[in-house]
């Protein structure tokens, strides 16, 4: 009996020490982040029959187990991903705030100091002093915008970095969770190392701060293998892969992350990876890029349509103006907007046509060689094919370079594409950057103030709103000589056509048409005969005759020869009874002479100086000077030229109607005290020339300021739900896993009264076993 009396002792103390163990190992490690609280699984032990009846047989530790649910555990580790991917993007965000409340307002601060100083400036355009503040006010605004990208460029490559420290951990933490789960397979079977767990649960809860997590358990391995992103495994059972960052291609410098498993890397889509890697990269490449893009378009869009008042108008020298800023199409810049494979044989232009229509983003050309054509594919900003309206290719497939083909405002001319030929087969994707440089390109070219052009020749061509045509009048030059200035009316006019005949005369006299008769309603084929009476006859082509005036004003048959008019004028009665001089006979005719005259009419153009109301003299096609041209215009390009000018002036198109008129004012090109450039500069400020007519410059920033100011808001309010989600998922695990001091203190208490009450049984059983041996 004692000796089962020591038995059961033993076992109460054994089990009421591991409860002790277990039980203080909790309150050592309460504030062990990560730490589960353990829990001892006691049973009683197997009763045994004994006269009749079961007696028990003491107690035994079965296992010792972690306070853990899977469950909770998840939801941690997915909340810690979207915490730490709120926090990340909300610390850039606050950065990307500060660059558009500092740097780049003070570039629309010099932009608007420049306007200022050009409105200062138009009002004493010969003043020196006000040309040079316009200079200087131009170098700030150009240093501003250079301020600005090398700021957006400094956080990019601070993003970079920081992809790289993280990369670095990441790894770190893999080789961890690989060697835990080595040590985990090493443990026999069934046995259950909780710390280690404890640590692999904290590893994976840090790894979820860097990107999403998925665990995949195995043998009672949670982490058997640890999936990142959206199905990239970092780590499978003790091997672990290695996470770097890669030149992007062709765009070196779009550095994307790639899993590397042994001498291959593979890049890992930076849309789905999540966690602060996921927000690093989501801030790199859809805020920063953007912000250099609408930085970029800024610049363009400002310095271009300065560039273009300014080489449109006359400096004070008298002589065209030239650009104040950096020419945005210059020869090298139409190259570097084009980024391609390296060794790569393609040679594309991207010229800047239309600022208007210009977007900010990259655009993706694809192209691929079959041995005979280049077929085309082109993406838009936005990631989409772009597509005639008829759903073809936006560029037709040819076998003919070079190819222009115009987009968006861009102009790209395709030199040579892959090789002259390329391979067949062969294919190539090449990205185009037309505003990421923008800001970083802008600087100021001139440097003597006198070249500021202030005039510029203010030309003016309109129809009138009465016209029953559409032809459209054109300038062919911005630029026209001052020696025709002066207002003019463009008039399409059906007037008559004469044409005189003396072939086969004996006599020696001359009959010339009159050009310009208005002869239009005397249409028809004349005969004018001499008699041997010295008497002019005149008769249509059916025989009748037609009468003539003679000197005295009078209505005849027949005329003296030779005529007595003045400048030997013949004057005929028209249909409508309008008397009309068409044509000249002098002296010289003989008896029999005969001549004809041929009256047609035609559409023709006239130009008119309406402040002299004298018809202006015209180049024919063959350089004869008129007063009237064919119409519609018989040159190629409909053109019209003015006597005593070498280049045309304005242009025509056809489909103009009789009657139909069009005022012309051409102003000088030079003028000294001239600002009317300077006035179309001002407007820039703030008309809508930018984004399709709907922004203007300075709107851009304001649009890109708002756009960031939102997507701060929106960071800050994410970060706020993300806290609490993520708190509510600490609290639940600290619930179930978290250790209570009260309740492992009051269990310290029960398990040392149950040690000492064995204790006690021991001593029973040894009093018990002494009493019975003294009685032997």
């Amino acid at each position: 009996m004692a000796s089962d009396l020591m038995q059961l002792g033993i076992s109460g103390l054994r089990t009421s020490q591991k409860q002790l163990d277990v039980t203080s190992h909790n309150i050592s490690n309460v504030h062990t982040p990560g730490y589960s609280r353990q829990v001892v699984d006691q049973k009683a032990a197997d009763a045994q029959w004994s006269g009749g009846n079961y007696y028990g047989s003491g107690a035994y530790i079965d296992s010792v187990n972690r306070a853990y649910d899977q469950f909770a555990a998840r939801e941690l580790t997915l909340s810690t991903t979207q915490l730490e991917e709120s926090n990340v993007r909300q610390q850039h965000m606050m950065m990307l705030d500060d660059f558009t409340s500092k740097s780049a307002v003070n570039t629309v601060n010099s932009m608007n100091d420049f306007y200022n100083s050009v409105r200062s400036l138009s009002d004493h355009p010969n003043d020196l002093g006000s040309r040079q503040t316009v200079l200087e006010s131009a170098n700030q605004a150009a240093n501003s915008f250079n301020n600005s990208y090398e700021t957006l460029t400094n956080i990019r490559r601070d993003v970079n970095e920081q992809l790289d420290v993280t990369l670095e951990r990441v790894n770190a933490l893999g080789q961890e969770l690989a060697a835990i789960n080595t040590s985990l397979q090493e443990l026999p079977d069934g046995d259950k190392n909780h710390d280690l767990l404890d640590k692999q649960r904290g590893l994976i809860n840090e790894l979820a701060k860097y990107t999403k997590v998925t665990v995949l358990a195995d043998k009672g391995s949670l982490a058997d293998k640890v999936i990142i992103g959206s199905g990239d495994t970092l780590v499978s059972g003790v091997e672990s892969s290695q996470l770097k960052m890669v030149s992007g291609d062709p765009d070196l410098e779009d550095k994307q992350i790639a899993i590397v498993n042994g001498n291959q890397a593979k890049a890992i889509k930076s849309d789905h990876i999540g966690g602060g890697l996921g927000a690093m990269l989501s801030i790199r490449d859809d805020v920063i890029d953007k912000s250099l893009d609408e930085m970029g378009r800024m610049a363009i869009g400002f310095s271009k349509q300065i560039n273009d008042l300014q080489q449109s108008g006359t400096d004070l020298t008298g002589a065209m103006g030239s650009a104040l800023f950096t020419d945005v199409n210059s020869p090298t810049l139409l190259k570097e907007r084009v980024l391609k494979p390296l060794g790569s044989q393609t040679d594309i232009d991207v010229k800047i046509d239309d600022v208007n229509a210009l977007k900010a983003g990259d655009y993706k050309l694809t192209t691929s060689f079959d041995g005979t054509d280049y077929s085309f594919r082109l993406f838009d900003p936005a990631g989409n094919e772009m597509k005639q309206a008829d759903g073809s290719a936006y560029i037709a497939a040819t076998d003919t370079l070079p190819l222009e083909v115009n987009v968006d405002g861009l102009t790209l001319t395709m030199n040579t594409v892959m090789g002259t030929p390329p391979a067949t087969g062969q294919s190539e994707t090449v990205i185009i950057q037309p505003m990421r440089r923008g800001a970083a390109n802008i600087g100021v070219e001139m440097n003597d103030p006198r070249g500021l052009a202030g005039h510029r020749q203010t030309n003016l061509v309109e129809a009138n709103p009465n016209n029953t045509g559409t032809a459209q009048l054109s300038q062919t030059s911005q630029q026209t000589p001052d020696a025709l200035a002066g207002t003019y009316q463009i008039d399409i006019i059906n007037s008559a056509d004469l044409v005189a005949g003396n072939t086969g005369n004996s006599g020696t006299a001359t009959f010339e048409a009159i050009s310009g008769a208005a002869a239009e309603n005397a249409v028809g084929n004349y005969t004018i005969t001499v008699n041997a009476a010295n008497k002019l006859s005149m008769a249509d082509d059916s025989g009748n005759a037609v009468k003539l005036i003679d000197d005295t004003g009078a209505e005849v048959t027949e005329l003296d020869y030779p005529l007595t008019t003045t400048g030997n004028t013949l004057t005929m009665v028209a249909s409508d009874g309008s008397q009309v001089s068409v044509a000249t006979l002098s002296n010289g005719a003989i008896d029999g002479d005969e001549f004809s005259l041929a009256i047609t009419t035609s559409d023709k153009l006239t130009v008119r100086n309406t402040q002299t109301n004298a018809l202006m003299d015209l180049k024919d096609d063959a350089g004869n000077i008129v007063q009237a041209l064919a119409y519609p215009l018989t040159n190629a390009n409909k053109e019209i030229t003015f006597a005593g000018q070498t280049n045309p002036t304005l242009s025509l198109s056809d489909d103009a109607n009789v009657g139909d008129n069009f005022s012309v004012t051409l102003g000088r090109s030079s003028a000294v005290g001239g600002n009317t450039n300077f006035l179309a500069m001002q407007q820039i400020q703030h008309e809508k020339t930018m984004n399709e007519g709907k922004s203007s410059v300075i709107d851009l920033f304001e649009g890109l300021a708002t756009d960031i100011g939102m997507q701060k808001s929106n960071a800050d309010k994410t970060a706020e739900v993300n806290q609490l989600d993520f708190d509510a998922a600490s609290e639940r695990v600290s619930n179930i896993s978290g250790v209570n001091l009260d309740e492992e203190a009051a269990n310290l208490m029960k398990f040392q009264q149950s040690y000492m009450a064995s204790s006690r049984i021991m001593s029973v059983a040894k009093e018990t076993f002494d009493t019975l041996m003294r009685a032997v």
